[in-house]
């Protein structure tokens, strides 16, 4: 069958169609194309998964640029600062933009010096020197998680020969928050530590920072403090009872199972310094401080003489007259007899011993901790008879709350001297019924099964459109043609023989039309039958009246006496 042909059938056929015969045939044509195509795009249309979100317009371009180059079809969202990619190379453009260094902020680190060019002067290399670190920095700064990006500013110190003309480094950091959430006083005191570490001369306090609201985040520290609420305690307060109660949460939950437990710690911490001195005697131990010895004594025997150097020494001269020569001899020592006694006497002096303690407590140590656990009841699973997961619920017993209060009493330091407080209750959790079920099969068979599902979905739809709504419709009009046909030759034929109009009836079935029809053609054959009888008799009377005259006398004789009679 060629080209032309098919024409003339498309011809014929529609020669046959009313204009709503035509219009359903077209309808449902349309229907099904569209069908088959909604189809189509659907299941070739790729699930597209986040590639890289918040970014800059530079960034933006940047990436957009090259996942064009590599022909990867993308989708921007969220005013373009979010790319998404389908889901399968997810993670290999992202390791493929991470080893080119993208997205990068916009911001130019290092990397600047990688091109040396040749002839550049001092001024240009301190400009390029400073954009590097202050990218660097940025880059650096962006890594935190509340930080969704950084722009620093930095202004190199000055040197001068005048004291006064000096001019000390100082920086500027913006900071884009994510979610806006505001930093806690750490991260902000980090953030001003890390950027004056990284700048040569460069102080904390002489580091501002800002949000991109334009709102002030930094702010002098309040480490030293003497206000007993001041904002360090408060933090270091409530880091410490976060902590405390996540250790406990943790040690709990393996033992009476996930979100079966629930702990509150509440710290009190010293807002002032102590300084105390103590000083403490002992006397029941002396201690020996002094001790002194004297001994005195004389001795028996005869004697020598003077003792010493007097005894060497010549006796006075006697008187002589004057001119006469002097013969004075020295006279002789003089010897006595002596006795020897001896004495002795010992002095000693006792301290009393004592101790000299000095103790500091920094601000900020624990003055008391109350704990307290409430632990829900025992769930205990089990197999009923038929097979079938069912769970019971029952209290605790006071040794097993026993031992969970030592084990949370060890993992808080628990001091009873200071007033601390530890308090664990069995108390029943308010929640809703939960019904045990096993996994289906289709959790066992795992994700692959919804993308399969998927295909046989639209593949059903479309075999239930075609079979049950489009097929039915179409041999509808199809068939409505063909009655059409069938019964406006009847009527016409039934009108050129009798002259009667065929009265008009409600719709009726394929079978009763049919009877009709044939019931019709019947009658109009009689009546054309009946019309062409007489001329063909009145024919062959008369050639039999003239070939036998006499058999035609007697015939007319017999029906003139049949009619007398």
């Amino acid at each position: 069958m060629n080209f032309q042909q098919l024409l003339d059938r498309l011809k014929q056929l529609q020669s046959k169609l009313s204009t709503t015969q035509l219009f359903s045939l077209v309808a449902a044509f349309v229907a099904v194309v569209a069908l088959v195509a909604s189809a189509s795009w659907y299941l070739s249309t790729p699930e597209y998964r986040l590639l890289f979100t918040d970014m800059d317009p530079e960034e933006a371009s940047q990436v957009v640029s090259r996942l064009t180059n590599d022909k990867v079809q993308y989708r921007l969202a969220n005013g373009g600062r979010d790319v998404e990619v389908p889901k399968d190379d997810v993670d290999r453009l992202r390791l493929s933009f991470s080893n080119q260094g993208l997205p990068a902020s916009g911001r130019i680190g290092f990397e600047i010096f990688d091109r040396t060019a040749f002839g550049q002067t001092e001024f240009l290399e301190q400009v390029n020197y400073r954009r590097a670190l202050e990218g660097e920095i940025a880059r650096t700064i962006a890594t935190i998680s509340e930080v969704a990006s950084a722009r620093v500013h930095i202004a190199m110190a000055k040197d001068s020969l005048f004291g006064s003309r000096m001019q000390p480094a100082k920086a500027s950091v913006v900071l884009k928050l994510r979610r806006n959430r505001p930093l806690a006083n750490g991260t902000i005191a980090g953030i001003s530590n890390l950027v004056a570490s990284s700048v040569e001369g460069l102080r904390p306090e002489n580091v501002v920072l800002i949000d991109s609201f334009g709102r002030p985040l930094s702010r002098p520290t309040e480490e030293n403090s003497d206000e007993p609420l001041s904002g360090a305690a408060m933090e270091k307060q409530q880091r410490l009872e976060r902590d405390m109660a996540t250790r406990v949460v943790s040690l709990l939950e393996p033992v009476v199972g996930q979100d079966r437990v629930r702990v509150n710690v509440s710290a009190r911490l010293n807002s002032n310094t102590e300084e105390q001195t103590e000083e403490r005697f002992e006397p029941t131990n002396p201690v020996v401080r002094s001790k002194q010895t004297t001994l005195d004594g004389t001795t028996n025997g005869a004697a020598q003489g003077l003792a010493g150097a007097r005894g060497n020494l010549p006796g006075p001269a006697p008187a002589t007259p004057a001119g006469a020569p002097s013969n004075a001899t020295a006279p002789p020592a003089a010897s006595t007899s002596t006795s020897s006694a001896q004495r002795s006497a010992e002095i000693v002096n006792y301290e009393i011993s004592k101790t000299i303690k000095h103790t500091v407590k920094p601000r900020g140590d624990i003055a008391r901790l109350s704990v307290a656990v409430i632990l829900d009841d025992d769930h205990v699973i089990a197999k009923d008879p038929q097979g079938k997961l069912t769970q019971s619920v029952k209290p605790r017993n006071p040794a097993e709350l026993q031992k969970i209060q030592q084990i949370v009493a060890a993992a808080v330091g628990l001091d009873t001297t200071r007033g601390d407080l530890l308090t664990v209750e069995n108390i029943a959790f308010d929640e809703a019924p939960m019904e045990i079920t096993e996994p289906t099969w289709m959790d066992k068979i795992g994700p692959g099964v919804r993308d399969t599902g998927k295909v046989v979905a639209v593949i059903a739809i479309c075999l239930f459109a075609f079979l049950f709504v489009l097929r039915p419709m179409v041999r509808k009009t199809l068939a409505l043609s063909q009655t059409e046909v069938r019964v406006s030759g009847p009527t016409q034929l039934s009108a050129a023989a009798g002259g009667a109009k065929v009265p008009t009836s409600p719709l009726r079935t394929i079978a009763e039309v049919e009877n009709d029809i044939e019931n019709q053609l019947d009658a109009a054959a009689a009546e054309h039958l009946a019309d062409r009888r007489m001329p063909v008799l009145q024919r062959r009377v008369v050639s039999m009246a003239q070939a036998e005259p006499q058999n035609a006398a007697k015939l007319v004789r017999s029906w003139l006496a049949e009619e007398r009679n």
